[in-house]
């Protein structure tokens, strides 16, 4: 891999020379080197250098410079080449820790000191040559005899030649800068048609950048691993008819979201074996897409993917491969994989604050939208539901199970599932404070509105005099007003 920043200097082949003040941080020192040399408040001779990370194996190691996403290292030890020009840097490192069960990141600054540069030395003026002195008069001719001659004047002194005006002396020219500036990048629009194109921009994306997909059928597993920031996310667009396949229910991912702050939208996503997946994405936006006919869940996220939004997409036809995983939005992990997504069986997958709303979700063999334990404080709101939770597979029968802590759902309504409207769980420990509000059940619910299972704490359904079209009730516990 070959990283470059804007304005960078050409690559050298020469390791860094490092000099590293005493007010270096400890923490960051210990984490990022250049050519095996802590980075940390460094001043470095060259900006061509081969930054090491010293993070745990098994990380998926992102770096930035100065804003500009570089790349993603999965095996250690990590090696990222680097080519800055002069100036003061910042480098970003972040990683996926499951030892501590959350992101690290650490922010090291560091300068390339500028080569000397000479200034030029003017040329010597030429020396004008002097003027030639006018020449004497000639003398003037004997009289003749016998009378003698008066007295000749005498000639006029010659003119002394001018003295040259001493040539002007040139001024040196200013000093060369000792740092150059790093652009920020322009926006820009990349428009794609094929599926090597598509593969070849999202690789190549930018913060700021929009990759628009013109209509048609688009074949792979694509993923978006490049970081956008909170002003200038990364777009990937286009219109329904710009369809994103794997080519069977049972392979690959239609769209894979790894890194931060995306905008995916208006596009659709079938015939994969998941739709869209986010894993360790932060910040990213699912709006106005349409995901269907899909093997197992059609919109996940997972591996702490944090303040995800998805809004206003149409997600259905979910689990044509195997009808117990085919639910609609799924955020988090079940603790029976934590081991697997997370490293570690205690570490939960703290897929927290997802917003989920006015989506229409139908269809799905399992639940609409499945809140796992391990994620907290989301929102479920807007959202309408036909025939979500049918199968009853894998205890599917539900439009919305929670099994999370701290989750909003309401103003929801829709018809049809295989028993209740809304479940809360108690998974783990996990199921509580959770709160129930202004939904509406039209009908084809055989159970109750909001099934809460016995222990789970601090669940709030309010009551409502309109009453509820659920066929056993508005909850099995009692309501709050």
């Amino acid at each position: 891999m070959t990283s470059t920043v804007a304005g960078a200097a050409v690559l050298l082949s020469v390791a860094a020379t490092v000099t590293v003040p005493e007010a270096a941080h400890a923490a960051s020192t210990s984490v990022a080197t250049a050519d095996g040399v802590p980075l940390a408040g460094a001043t470095l001779t060259t900006g061509a250098f081969t930054l090491g990370v010293d993070a745990p194996a098994g990380s998926v190691v992102k770096v930035k410079v100065d804003g500009s996403y570089l790349g993603q290292d999965k095996v250690a030890p990590y090696a990222f080449p680097i080519a800055v020009a002069p100036g003061a840097h910042e480098l970003d490192v972040r990683w996926e820790d499951a030892a501590v069960g959350g992101r690290q990141a650490v922010e090291v600054p560091f300068t390339v000191r500028a080569a000397a540069v000479a200034a030029p030395v003017a040329a010597p003026a030429p020396v004008p040559s002097p003027a030639p002195a006018p020449a004497a008069a000639p003398a003037p001719a004997p009289a003749p005899a016998p009378a003698p001659a008066p007295a000749p004047a005498p000639a006029p002194a010659p003119v002394p030649a001018p003295t040259p005006a001493p040539a002007p002396v040139a001024s040196p020219a200013p000093p060369a800068s000792s740092t150059s500036p790093v652009a920020t990048p322009a926006a820009t629009t990349v428009t794609v048609s094929t599926s090597a194109g598509l593969t070849a921009a999202l690789a190549a994306a930018r913060p700021g950048q929009t990759i628009a997909l013109r209509d048609g059928t688009y074949t792979g597993t694509f993923r978006a691993a490049a970081d956008g920031t909170a002003d200038r996310p990364i777009r990937l667009t286009g219109s329904r008819a710009a369809v994103l396949t794997t080519g069977s229910v049972s392979k690959g991912y239609g769209l894979h979201v790894t890194g931060d702050r995306w905008i995916v939208s208006g596009l659709s996503v079938q015939t994969a074996q998941k739709g869209i997946v986010l894993d360790g994405s932060s910040g990213t936006v699912v709006e106005g897409v349409d995901v269907g006919r899909i093997g197992d869940e059609g919109v996940h996220l997972r591996t702490n993917s944090v303040d995800v939004t998805v809004r206003g997409s149409s997600v259905h036809d979910t689990g044509l491969r195997k009808a117990g995983f085919g639910e609609g939005i799924y955020v988090g992990s079940a603790v029976s994989n934590w081991g697997s997504v997370m490293g570690s069986s205690s570490t939960p997958d703290r897929s927290d604050r997802a917003q989920i709303i006015g989506n229409t979700i139908s269809d799905t063999a399992a639940e609409g939208i499945d809140l796992k334990e391990g994620t907290t404080g989301g929102v479920v709101s807007g959202n309408v539901f036909r025939d979500a939770g049918r199968s009853g597979e894998n205890s599917a029968d539900s439009w919305v199970d929670v099994k999370g802590d701290g989750y909003l759902v309401t103003a929801n309504s829709g018809t049809g599932t295989k028993l209740d409207a809304f479940q809360v769980h108690v998974i783990s420990g996990w199921g509580r404070g959770n709160a129930f509000r202004d939904n509406t059940v039209l009908g084809g619910v055989p159970g109750y509105e909001v099934w809460v299972q016995k222990g789970a704490v601090g669940t709030v359904v309010a009551c409502r005099t309109a009453g509820t079209r659920a066929a056993a009730g508005l909850t099995n516990g009692a309501c709050s007003r």
